[in-house]
């Protein structure tokens, strides 16, 4: 519950210091990002199995503990949580840095522990105070601003990290992440106190998923959670394994299509303010990105990962401005409770995450993996859940 009143100048400061850090943290996710899974790959010996077992393993405990993690934060209080949280982001790449296949059973669940940690301490705050500190009627452009500015850093990001990789190692990769997520702390630092408290008991937490009245908000951020393990984990190990295991090429083509999209990102973001209907914008983006997890199926050659890969970016665009714009708005009209919807929120997007990696994992042991990219198109499709409470909201 938000006890009170941010004024437009708290606003400000406030979107500006999550907008910054934001941009900061992702310098290091550009980098590292579409190779971490990667890495993983390698360092189990190209056993798929164990690589989901990893995200299933952290996303399991994390799910289990956001509500935990919510109360602890009524004492803790946002800021702090960011910035701690981002240290703990930090020495999670350390652990990276120093994993090997000798000491990968004592490195790993550190890890596992430090991730955990991250993610209850930064992204519980983070949503919360994104929803507080972007305004109604410009929300869809402040989302779509943020999102185009992440995507161009994503742009020259996977080239370097892949010409880094292939030259110097990845160990390079991990030092620079230690360094530019310790940066963003300076942003952080400046984000004006909120006040927040979380009301709801562990039980209720867990009552609340099932509950009817939030079964749209559920079920639509379970399908992000899904349709992420497949971009996220299965994606890049697939272009990895079709390009011959050349980081370079993976890191380029990753970069190509980035690029190609900011510009589309920020037209849309102004569009969904001047229409004022995400709802749409939402169900003919996910038909638009489901078709395209059907195409990557058949994918061969780099061309073909180059063109599926610009033309699902764009479907992409679609679906990710327009669903982080209607979950802010609808987190917003929460009033005192816009902190108990966040953690419904991620619950749920936890929920879909860890289950697709169960599917994925009994897909993986009878075909191939392209195939799992079903589940990335069912998942899409289940987006335009999250529009159904628009309805009932309007």
């Amino acid at each position: 519950m938000i006890e009170h009143k941010l004024t437009e100048q708290e606003k400000r400061r406030g979107f500006l210091g999550l907008y910054f850090g934001r941009v900061i943290t992702t310098i290091s996710t550009a980098l590292l990002g579409i190779f971490l899974p990667i890495f993983l790959y390698e360092l189990f010996d190209r056993n798929i199995h164990a690589v989901l077992a990893y995200y299933f393993i952290a996303g399991l405990v994390y799910m289990l503990l956001v509500a935990k993690g919510a109360q602890f934060l009524n004492r803790f209080g946002f800021r702090k949580a960011l910035v701690v949280g981002t240290i703990a982001a930090a020495a999670v790449n350390t652990g990276y840095y120093f994993l090997t296949k000798e000491n990968v059973l004592f490195i790993m669940p550190l890890i596992i522990f430090l991730l955990v940690v991250f993610r209850m301490l930064f992204w519980i705050p983070y949503h919360v105070d994104f929803a507080l500190f972007t305004k109604k009627g410009n929300r869809g452009r402040q989302v779509g601003f943020l999102l185009a500015t992440l995507t161009l850093l994503g742009v020259a990001g996977p080239m370097i990290a892949g010409y880094v990789i292939t030259n110097y190692g990845i160990s390079i990769l991990f030092t620079i992440s230690i360094i530019v997520f310790l940066l963003s702390i300076v942003p952080f630092s400046f984000i004006p106190r909120t006040n927040e408290k979380f009301s709801w008991d562990y039980a209720r937490s867990w009552r609340e998923v099932f509950e009817k009245r939030n079964r749209a908000v559920v079920l639509g951020n379970i399908a992000l959670g899904a349709e992420e393990t497949i971009g996220v984990i299965v994606w890049p190990i697939f272009i990895f394994l079709l390009l011959d295991g050349d980081y370079f090429k993976v890191g380029a083509l990753s970069s190509f299509i980035a690029g190609a999209t900011v510009l589309m990102q920020l037209s849309l973001g102004h569009y969904l303010d001047r229409i004022g209907n995400k709802k749409h914008v939402l169900r003919i983006g996910s038909i638009l990105y489901a078709l395209g997890w059907i195409v990557k199926i058949f994918v061969v050659t780099a061309f073909q990962v180059f063109i599926a890969g610009i033309y699902h970016k764009f479907a992409k665009i679609f679906t990710d401005t327009s669903f982080d714009a209607i979950f802010y708005e609808l987190a917003a009209d929460q009033g005192h409770y816009i902190d108990e919807f966040t953690v419904l929120g991620e619950v749920a997007v936890q929920i879909g995450r860890v289950a697709s990696i169960v599917v994925v994992g009994v897909m993986a042991l009878y075909m191939s993996i392209e195939w799992t990219f079903v589940i990335g198109a069912l998942a899409a499709l289940s987006l335009n859940a999250l529009y159904g409470k628009m309805e009932q909201r309007a």
